[in-house]
């Protein structure tokens, strides 16, 4: 056994080229190397989680990205159904804006529809009330036979014409019914000018004058008639 614990064996020398034989007591040592143990893994705690942390390190990053997509979808799906609830609101603002005005013009006509009806039915209730006054008051008249009953009846008819002529220019006109109402006061006036002319014939005993009174204020009456009737057609 060599002395030197690394040596492994002794080996021969080749043959000379010439043939000659090495020498047998001298040898060539070959020396193998031992390779030196591998150091055992250093495992102390200090630099585990540091490796830990080095291979680890993308995972943060990529959570943090992940999160904030994740945020930033549901903020926009957020924003988007706000977005269409406002407009959807404005929408029905809208439609209930013009509804109301819709509404408004409609109640405004109403209103002013319900006006004018009220103007003309007061306006025929009037000339009903005092027309059909003084057609008594004709009728009285020409009904009498006697200078006295005359005479009071062509009075009181005339008093009735004056008045009715006076609330007749006072009243409020429609404008449907302006028409009749010139024809209405046109009768009117020729029936007192006619009772006028025909009483004053009666006091002075100028039959002429009484005669064509009376028949001024027949014609009159018609066109009072005739008023009247177109009073109706036009307000109905």
């Amino acid at each position: 056994m060599a002395i030197n614990t690394e040596i492994e064996g002794i080996v021969a020398l080749r043959p000379e080229p010439n043939g000659a034989d090495a020498p047998t007591e001298e040898a060539v040592r070959v020396v193998t190397p031992i390779p030196a143990p591998e150091a055992p893994a250093d495992l102390r705690p200090s630099e585990k989680p540091i490796r830990a942390h080095r291979r680890r390190g993308w995972v943060l990053p990529v959570a943090i990205g992940a999160a904030a997509l994740i945020a930033s979808g549901t903020l926009a799906g957020f924003l988007w159904s706000t977005i269409g609830e406002r407009d959807t609101a404005r929408h029905q603002v809208a439609v209930t804006q013009s509804t109301l005005t819709t509404t408004g013009q409609q109640l405004t006509a109403a209103h002013a529809d319900a006006a004018r009806r009220k103007v003309t039915s007061d306006y025929v209730t009037f000339v009903a009330i005092n027309g059909g006054r003084a057609l008594t008051d004709y009728e009285t008249f020409e009904a009498c036979t006697t200078y006295s009953p005359c005479r009071t009846a062509a009075q009181q008819t005339l008093t009735d014409l004056q008045a009715f002529q006076t609330q007749r220019a006072a009243a409020s006109v429609p404008p449907v019914l302006s028409n009749a109402d010139g024809e209405l006061r046109d009768g009117l006036s020729a029936a007192i000018a006619a009772l006028q002319e025909l009483i004053t014939g009666a006091d002075n005993d100028d039959v002429n004058k009484v005669k064509d009174g009376s028949h001024k204020l027949d014609a009159a009456f018609l066109t009072i008639g005739k008023a009247e009737a177109a009073l109706g057609t036009a307000s109905s």
